[in-house]
């Protein structure tokens, strides 16, 4: 009996490793090898563990072109939804108990934008670690896009962009703050004691903005275009604290997200509010198929305590 009993357990983990393998192989754009990596194992096991289960099953989970997986078959697209609900129920039943018998314990990994990181989060970090100070808290920057792929990966707890994150099935989200682009100039230029500027007068000044894919540079290049205008944007960065600096130096007028701007640090700048690119709004997210520590929903509170 108790031998059976052994059997029957070993049976159990090696089908759910089974089952892991095809959630991280689908989540991780059917790339063996990335998905290995996350699951610190080799591409070789993983696709042993895709073998035996589509042994098991007598049909094919994945199409394949080759040696390569592109796709989920029929039968394991009708697979999927019930893989997602066992792994969101084993995630929450480990929170559970990491939340009962160490509710203040543990880390917290937020992937997030420099801008986020720079300049909205300082306040929250703090009042966070000192209300836990135990939690080991990670900041991890990156693009949108890979901001959100972090975050279905299991790599972040919690991702927080303007960009990407709406757009994902397996992501839940929840509004954090809404902003708008400011115009920056020396404190000296011509611009200067202007209460706004039209979009034909910003475009004839050398621009100095974000790269492409950061904080709202899609919006401004958009907006330009159905103008019909063509800005000469002499210098694009990733950082506010870097376009802020170039400005400064005379190399042309910045466009900026409004939250950004420190006027402490750069005194001799002056921001114009312009509304021609639109409202935007910065979004938390979750994976939408298990609740994360205590904790990290503390972290969000004190997010949205803050525009509150």
């Amino acid at each position: 009996m108790a031998i059976d009993v052994v059997v029957n357990q070993r049976h159990l983990q090696i089908q759910l490793k089974q089952l892991e393998t095809v959630w991280h192989t689908v989540i991780n754009g059917y790339n063996l090898s990335q998905a290995a990596t996350v699951l610190h194992t080799s591409q070789s096991s993983l696709s042993k563990h895709i073998a035996a289960l589509e042994n098991q099953l007598k049909t094919e989970v994945f199409v394949r072109q080759g040696k390569r997986l592109t796709g989920l078959t029929t039968m394991g697209t009708a697979l999927m939804p019930h893989i997602e609900s066992i792994f969101a129920e084993i995630r929450t039943i480990e929170n559970l108990s990491l939340d009962f018998n160490n509710p203040n314990i543990g880390t917290l990994t937020i992937a997030t934008t420099h801008t986020q990181a720079r300049y909205v989060l300082p306040q929250v970090v703090k009042e966070f670690k000192e209300r836990f100070p135990k939690v080991n808290l990670i900041l991890q920057q990156a693009d949108p896009e890979t901001i959100a792929q972090m975050v279905i990966r299991g790599q972040a707890d919690i991702g927080i962009a303007t960009e990407s994150l709406l757009h994902n099935n397996y992501l839940r989200c929840y509004r954090y703050y809404d902003w708008t682009h400011r115009v920056i100039v020396p404190s000296d230029h011509e611009l200067a004691n202007q209460e706004s500027i039209d979009l034909p007068t910003l475009a004839s000044y050398p621009i100095v903005t974000y790269h492409g894919g950061f904080t709202g540079r899609g919006a401004i290049d958009k907006t330009f275009e159905e103008a019909g205008l063509e800005p000469d944007i002499v210098l694009a960065a990733l950082d506010a604290d870097v376009i802020s600096t170039y400005v400064g130096l005379g190399l042309g007028i910045g466009i900026i997200a409004e939250m950004a701007f420190e006027p402490s640090h750069y005194q001799n700048l002056t921001a114009i509010p312009v509304d021609h690119f639109g409202r935007f709004t910065s979004w938390m997210a979750v994976r939408d198929d298990a609740e994360i520590r205590q904790y990290g929903r503390a972290f969000m509170e004190l997010c949205q305590k803050q525009f509150s």
